[in-house]
């Protein structure tokens, strides 16, 4: 079996994991579930005013990736002493227990049921989302339910990935041979509503898959994804280069990067993100209007 890649949504060994969850987790199950309840609430209020607003949608709709993010760093900072009942120092000293058994508690982000993009935390055998209504305010914030029963599922390439997008963000997905030599890394640009072009692709989980494919998944949504030539002729600003030219050059990068001893270290890989983040920045003065 293939080593887990970051942030992907499979258990490893969900024997082990099944076991480690029923001997110290399930007898918990509603303590566990308050717990999380309670301090995602407690978030709440400092990243409703650090992000009031995303691409248009009140907080927390859309949130899921910020909530998750802060949920991992509050938990890691948790001090029993500091919990206000007995039945979340009861959920807390469980869950530790289980992690010093052996339990996996770490976030993923997948496929949700083919409609969504996901972030949420594998618990042993459990699918734990602590942003449960990011896409539907009514519902609870905190979902608990078996990892088998929840939907998640790793995006297996970036037509996959782009599938998603269009149908969660309502965004058209292009390839990148704007900026070619970012494109084994970075093989998207992304046209959302209500927010500037961006290239795409930057999780971490997407970035290790095209590596271990050795660059062929960026390749194949470089081929595959078709440019329009009005929008390209709006991005390249008067360049001489046509679609096909600028395509080949991006192809041609895939290549390179396959060919150059050391491209898994991350180096390589951490340059091509600073530099897709400075063409991002600049391009946020950009609004895409969509018919």
């Amino acid at each position: 079996m293939l080593p887990c890649l970051p942030n992907e949504p499979r258990i490893v060994d969900p024997k082990l994991q099944g076991r480690l969850t029923d001997e110290y987790l399930s007898e918990y199950q509603p303590q566990i579930e308050q717990l999380f309840t309670e301090l995602r609430r407690q978030l709440n209020v400092h990243l409703r005013n650090a992000k009031p607003i995303k691409l248009g949608k009140a907080y927390p709709l859309g949130q899921c990736l910020e909530i998750s993010q802060a949920f991992e760093v509050a938990f890691a900072q948790l001090e029993p002493s500091k919990l206000s009942t007995p039945e979340h120092v009861i959920a807390f000293q469980a869950i530790k227990a289980f992690i010093a058994a052996g339990g996996e508690f770490r976030q993923v982000w997948g496929d949700l049921r083919g409609e969504y993009f996901q972030n949420a935390f594998l618990l042993g055998s459990w699918y734990v989302d602590v942003a449960n209504d990011t896409v539907d305010r009514n519902k609870p914030s905190v979902e608990v339910l078996p990892f088998a029963e929840s939907g998640l599922r790793p995006i297996q390439n970036f037509a996959h990935f782009a599938v998603i997008a269009k149908r969660y963000w309502g965004a058209a997905s292009l390839p990148n041979i704007v900026y070619p030599e970012l494109a084994p890394y970075v093989p998207l640009i992304i046209l959302q509503p209500n927010a500037g072009p961006q290239l795409h692709g930057m999780f971490d989980y997407m970035i290790a898959l095209t590596q271990r494919s050795e660059f062929a998944m960026s390749e194949q949504a470089i081929s595959e994804l078709s440019f329009p030539e009005h929008l390209y002729e709006a991005f390249a600003a008067g360049g001489d280069q046509s679609i096909e030219q600028a395509r080949s050059l991006a192809l041609k990068a895939c290549q390179k990067a396959r060919a150059v001893e050391g491209y898994l270290l991350g180096s390589a890989r951490d340059s091509a993100i600073q530099k897709a983040l400075l063409v991002n920045q600049h391009w946020t003065k950009t609004c895409v209007q969509f018919g």
